[in-house]
């Protein structure tokens, strides 16, 4: 009963938010369009917006869209307007709730589809289907979306996490990450801020890590690595009562317990951030130009992190 509730009420914010905007509807026109040359505007950035909201929430095609909103309110535009709009509404990113210090935050990056179309064209020539990127940085407490950035399918994972952390820096004071992002300049940014690492180290990684400083004390805390001076005092067969048969074997037992230590288990929510995310909101967007798809996902995600709170 709680769940049917908590789903009527997202519901009826996302249509409450056309009949919110149609209000005002007159007094924000004539700000957009004071001093414009040409052709005025004939809709709000913010009633696009709203049907955006609406059209990503229920999922409906542009036409049907269109359909639905002036069913409902006698009033809407038409889908191409909506579809064009789209691609020149200005947009700023915002975290709802206020900025809180000792928060966990967890980045990843998850594929998402050009567009919603079916394989025919990969199985007959053989091509790879294409999709883009999304890096977010979530709060793995509130499960909220604090930064994101949206790349194309070649940019590695790593290239983003400065980025992203530097904007989401602020939030938390400890950053969750898989290998992928195992690079110096990372822990180094980390130390820098006075931010918790809790980046883990591929098994490949040297024990005297040359060249970075915050790094080399993470490999010696996850692996039980000792100084330089002290590497042949290890011996990989026996270390506290423990047998291990190699080296490997070793590795892994000071990383699980390294893992326990930090509470690593915890940056398997922003892949459950990404599953809730892809079941309302769809594997896909519905775009194919670049700035059509980066605006709308950043109204899918704005609209995420409202709806948590509703």
């Amino acid at each position: 009963m709680e769940k049917k509730d908590c789903l009527q009420r997202r519901s009826e914010t996302v249509i409450a938010k056309i009949d919110c905007v149609l209000h005002k509807e007159p007094q924000r026109l004539t700000v957009m369009n004071k001093g414009k040359e040409g052709r005025p505007f004939l809709y709000s950035d913010d009633l696009i917006m709203a049907i955006s909201f609406f059209r990503f929430y229920f999922c409906p095609k542009l036409r049907q869209t269109e359909a639905l909103v002036r069913r409902i309110y006698g009033y809407s535009p038409d889908h191409t307007t909506i579809d064009r709009r789209l691609s020149t509404i200005r947009l700023e990113w915002t975290v709802t709730k206020s900025e809180r210090k000792g928060r966990l935050l967890a980045i990843d990056a998850t594929g998402i589809s050009v567009s919603d179309r079916g394989g025919y064209m990969d199985a007959r020539y053989g091509s790879k289907p294409k999709f883009h990127k999304l890096h977010a940085v979530v709060d793995v407490e509130d499960m909220i979306v604090v930064a994101f950035r949206l790349t194309s399918e070649h940019v590695a994972d790593n290239r983003k996490f400065l980025p992203a952390i530097r904007e989401a820096a602020r939030r938390g004071d400890t950053v969750y990450a898989d290998g992928a992002y195992d690079a110096k300049e990372n822990f180094s940014f980390l130390e820098k801020r006075g931010i918790r690492s809790g980046i883990k180290i591929r098994q490949t990684a040297s024990p005297t890590a040359p060249g970075c400083l915050p790094r080399k004390k993470a490999v010696m805390e996850q692996f039980s690595f000792l100084p330089h001076s002290h590497l042949e005092k290890i011996h990989p067969l026996a270390e506290k009562g423990v047998m291990f048969f190699n080296e490997t074997e070793r590795m892994k037992y000071w990383q699980q317990k390294w893992k326990d230590k930090v509470g690593y288990g915890r940056r398997w929510l922003v892949e459950s951030f990404f599953s809730a995310f892809k079941r309302v909101y769809g594997s896909h967007a519905s775009s194919r130009v670049w700035k059509k798809v980066k605006n709308e996902m950043t109204l899918k995600l704005l609209l995420y992190n409202e709806l948590l709170e509703a």
